[in-house]
């Protein structure tokens, strides 16, 4: 009975463990960063008040009206004295007077024309909301690339694991067969010692790499602003990875025309995006300094008011008031035109930073072609290195078997060959990073 409840406690501790490990897909992973990533809860939030700031600007192209109203009480004090009126003295007191006002009035203001530069005020706040969202998809797609490489890099060192499980295993059964050459009198006992040694390398191996697969989930939760003590797993479901050379090659040939891809890059990377809406900002508040400096200000004005030294009576006096006014500034000690000026220098440095940035898109992705292509050749090469040491394992097992060889030559054939293995992986999934920075820089990368 002790032994079941034992049993039993054992089952439930492994399916607690297997049930706490979250398995993450790639889609996945990226909606976490993005829901979670405190640069795009910023930008959410600076977006929310440039809506209220169009929204500002909006209420200045209506007229203006002001109520106001009030009260107040004077008081009126003359000092006493001696006038002569008609030669005849006239004594006079002091004299103190009280004496109240109400007045209530309503006034209104409205800009007629400046040369549209109000409305042009509207279309700058427009400008600078669609700014916004642009920088807002720059930082999500820019979100993406990270998640996406940290993403492949586990599932990198996930195959590496199991290479190297798998070579514990081989490194353990080749250890059995050792010890049975023994127990017949074929092989000497030192060999089991040598091949003990190749398993606690092997061992060593397999340690570390999941040390680095442990270490490379971190990266990955960090990468997701998400909780770095999760036990994780990752999935290549929905992925499409090949290791297949023929698929590899295809891949390859479809990124090999640089000027097509920096074509669109430049219909898609947000990065020319807000520096094209750059410009247009800077158009606009060009357009703004010029309105400002050759265009009076025509506005149209009113004014109502009442008042009265009686509450009952205020309506009594009345003054109604409307008018136009403009408004020209002749000098302002150049203000009006520096201000035009530094607008034209700002178009100018955005139109050269935009060359600049199609200069280095273009540069950029020749440069990831030319590692999409590195990659492949390598892995070209790793395969033909692959099959020859396939066979040089095959041949220093059978030689070791019959007697010829030695165990020395199979375990050097066997780490070679292992070696490429692990090679091979890094190579493949080098290949498809190069890939994806391509999709990235030509603003192919998807993340909705």
């Amino acid at each position: 009975m002790k032994k079941l409840l034992q049993l039993l406690i054992i089952l439930l501790l492994i399916g607690s463990a297997s049930y706490s490990q979250e398995l993450i897909e790639l889609n996945t992973a990226v909606k976490t960063a993005m829901k979670n990533n405190p640069d795009i809860k910023l930008l959410e939030s600076n977006l929310e008040i440039q809506k209220l700031n169009i929204q500002n600007r909006k209420g200045e192209l209506y007229p203006t009206l002001s109520l106001s109203s009030g009260w107040s009480r004077n008081n009126t004090f003359s000092k006493g004295g001696v006038i002569i009126q008609n030669g005849i003295p006239i004594f006079i007191g002091d004299q103190s007077r009280w004496e109240n006002n109400f007045f209530a009035g309503l006034s209104s203001q409205v800009i007629l024309y400046n040369g549209f530069a109000n409305y042009e005020s509207v279309e700058l706040e427009r400008q600078n909301e669609a700014s916004i969202k642009i920088n807002l998809e720059k930082i999500k797609y820019d979100l993406v690339i990270n998640v996406y490489t940290k993403y492949f890099d586990v599932l990198k060192k996930e195959q590496i694991v199991r290479i190297n499980e798998d070579n514990l295993v081989n490194a353990q059964n080749q250890l059995g067969k050792i010890k049975e050459y023994v127990k017949i009198g074929v092989k000497r006992e030192s060999e089991i010692y040598k091949q003990d040694a190749q398993v606690a390398q092997y061992e060593l191996d397999l340690e570390k790499s999941k040390n680095d697969l442990s270490k490379s989930k971190v990266e990955l939760l960090a990468s997701m602003y998400d909780d770095i003590n999760k036990d994780i797993n990752v999935t290549s479901a929905g992925l499409e990875i090949s290791f297949n050379i023929v698929d590899l090659e295809k891949i390859k040939l479809s990124y090999s025309d640089a000027n097509a891809l920096t074509k669109q890059a430049l219909e898609n990377r947000y990065d020319y995006k807000l520096i094209l809406q750059e410009i247009k900002i800077n158009e606009t508040k060009l357009d703004i300094a010029k309105k400002n400096l050759y265009f009076p200000t025509i506005s149209a004005f009113g004014n109502y008011n009442i008042s009265g030294r009686q509450i009952d009576d205020i309506a009594n006096n009345r003054v109604l008031t409307i008018g136009l006014s403009l408004n020209y500034s002749i000098f302002q000690g150049f203000k009006l035109d520096i201000n035009k000026q530094v607008a034209e220098v700002n178009v100018k440095q955005k139109k050269d930073e935009m060359d600049k940035i199609k200069y280095q898109i273009h540069t950029d992705i020749k440069k990831a072609i030319i590692d999409l292509e590195t990659s492949f050749k390598q892995i070209e090469i790793i395969d033909r290195n692959i099959k020859a040491a396939e066979q040089d394992k095959i041949l220093s097992e059978e030689n070791f078997r019959i007697g010829y060889g030695t165990l020395l030559d199979v375990q050097t054939a066997t780490t070679r060959y292992n070696n490429l293995l692990i090679e091979r992986i890094n190579a493949v999934y080098n290949f498809y990073l190069a890939k994806i920075q391509i999709d990235y820089l030509t603003g192919k990368l998807k993340y909705k």
